[in-house]
């Protein structure tokens, strides 16, 4: 559940005290080198590339954001509003919006020993600046100044409040002393990754790479996991992994969790799956039929969400609200007039919605990733939905990687893919919906992948970055969530659970429903680092 929105954002300034309190579980005892690994499914992938530049979208290897490279400040997305300082203890804003200056976190060192200091951060954002394919958030940098080694200013050409979560909790922070060197940062793999995090890299290979605990870092005696090991998995061998014990701490979905994880240890064999944002069918918008509204209307009013949760998603989660926003705990986000609207199925006002277009043009392909086989699934019931009001689908499930790269590039007809939630839902409606991500078909986008653009909703999206009054920010999150209903530029199916079984044999202090406090799964950055900076070896 998402927790209603506060009146104010609330800095947790004590950061060494957060990271170094226990969490959940059943007590522990001291860490040390001699604790045990943890082996760690984060996605499902037969092979891994060589690539940790934290600003890649496709191939980059998971915990290089976070547990190598981190953020300036970290958001709880359980618990909107809670901010914890992470390399930054505080930042002020000047200029009516349009500058943030950052105290920096001061003893702060790379992993090769050169210290961290404002001219990092102010490099990453010049980067960011002049390479637009790495702004994967799409941020109108202006300038970056180093003020002193320990405060660092950026500059903005827009007024700037609403994106402190974009700069500062969702942009880690890279070398200027190693990157600076990179002819194209863009191509750069960072094979050898130097980050202020809590891990190194040790080893990679196509099958496995480990990351071990940086003796340095900032937090004293964190963290207590000394070896983390990523096996590569497909959907069938990390079920397999997960019933025979040979993983820790995966992301997957489970078919029966109860009969292949839990197996009749419960006080062992855990599962938390809160949401992370919403799922929804993307139609590509380039597509000159899938653009046309009465035709996304007519595939809204035929799909049966209540079949695809209870069969494709067993019942893990709910059927989307209508605006995407997360519900309960969002109601002041969503317009008043649709705050109880629910999705309900019509098949005749649908046939009667495609009379116009010819029957011919009305086949499209359903591209899913294949390894995520609750999306097959669901593609399977969406295409026999489709079906009953004359349009032919044919699902298509391709390799992980190969799902990532057609849709960042615009390169399909129809997908699914979840948008991750953010401190309010106004980021989740920012990455699915504003024209400055939408990139020309062939080139990489890193959100609104259908490539929406909408001269109000941009509007709706600016609005809310101009202030800091939360009623305004609510209703231009309001105007963003008529269009979702109104205008269909991409349509909810269900919320996304945040995918994570850990086991408590090793390691206790788990995120859970009790204590939320990070994102459980170990594919969420900088989430899986927080958490892996709570864990304490289990008390033998």
């Amino acid at each position: 559940m998402i927790r209603p929105p506060v009146k104010r954002l609330v800095a947790v300034f004590a950061a060494l005290a957060l990271a170094g309190c226990s969490g959940g579980g059943n007590g522990g005892s001291g860490g040390g080198e001699n604790a045990p690994p943890l082996i760690i499914h984060a996605v499902d992938s037969g092979t891994f590339q060589e690539d940790f530049n934290p600003y890649h979208l496709e191939g980059v290897n998971f915990g290089t954001s976070g547990m190598i490279h981190e953020t300036l400040m970290y958001f709880n997305k359980l618990k909107p509003g809670e901010i914890t300082p992470w390399l930054a203890l505080k930042h002020e804003w000047s200029d009516k919006g349009k500058s943030v200056t950052f105290t920096l976190r001061q003893g702060v060192k790379w992993t090769d020993g050169k210290p961290f200091t404002a001219d990092d951060v102010a490099f990453t954002f010049k980067m960011l600046k002049d390479n637009p394919e790495l702004n994967r958030n799409a941020l109108e940098i202006a300038d970056a100044e180093a003020l002193a080694p320990d405060k660092v200013r950026i500059d903005f050409e827009k007024t700037s409040y609403a994106k402190l979560f974009n700069i500062a909790g969702n942009s880690p922070i890279v070398p200027k002393h190693l990157w600076e060197k990179q002819k194209d940062p863009v191509t750069f793999t960072n094979t050898k990754p130097v980050g202020t995090g809590p891990y190194t890299l040790s080893k990679f290979s196509a099958q496995l790479y480990e990351l071990v605990k940086n003796p340095d870092y900032w937090q004293p005696g964190k963290p207590e996991v000394p070896v983390l090991r990523f096996p590569a998995y497909t959907a069938n061998a990390v079920q397999t992994a997960l019933q025979q014990g040979e993983v820790d701490w995966a992301g997957a979905f489970v078919p029966d969790i109860q009969k292949i994880y839990v197996q009749g240890k419960p006080e062992q064999n855990k599962f938390f799956f809160p949401p992370e944002g919403v799922v929804t069918l993307l139609p590509n918008l380039t597509h000159p039929i899938l653009s046309k509204p009465e035709v996304r209307q007519a595939i809204n009013l035929a799909i049966d969400r209540d079949k695809i949760v209870r069969v494709a998603e067993r019942g893990y989660t709910k059927v989307a609200h209508p605006t995407g926003v997360p519900m309960p705990g969002g109601e002041a986000y969503v317009p008043p007039e649709y705050k109880d609207a629910a999705f309900k199925m019509d098949l005749a006002k649908a046939k009667e919605l495609l009379k116009g277009v010819d029957p011919a043009e009305l086949k499209f392909t359903l591209l899913v990733p294949s390894p995520f086989t609750d999306w097959v699934n669901a593609a399977q019931l969406i295409r026999e939905d489709l079906a009953k009001i004359g349009i032919t689908v044919d699902t298509r499930g391709v390799a992980f990687q190969d799902w990532v790269s057609k849709v960042g590039k615009g390169n399909y007809e129809l997908s699914i893919r979840a948008t991750a939630a953010g401190p309010t839902p106004y980021y989740q409606m920012r990455s699915m919906l504003f024209g400055g991500l939408a990139e020309p078909v062939g080139e990489s986008a890193t959100g609104n992948y259908q490539r929406w653009k909408d001269a109000e909703t941009d509007r709706l999206i600016e609005e809310y970055a101009a202030t800091e009054d939360e009623a305004e920010q609510q209703k231009a999150t309001q105007g963003l969530g008529k269009i979702m209903v109104e205008k269909l530029p991409t349509l909810p199916l269900f919320y996304s659970p945040s995918w994570s079984q850990y086991r408590t044999n090793k390691y206790v202090g788990w995120p859970s429903e009790q204590d939320p406090y990070a994102i459980p799964s170990p594919y969420t950055s900088p989430d899986a680092a927080v958490v892996l900076l709570r864990l304490k070896p289990a008390a033998k």
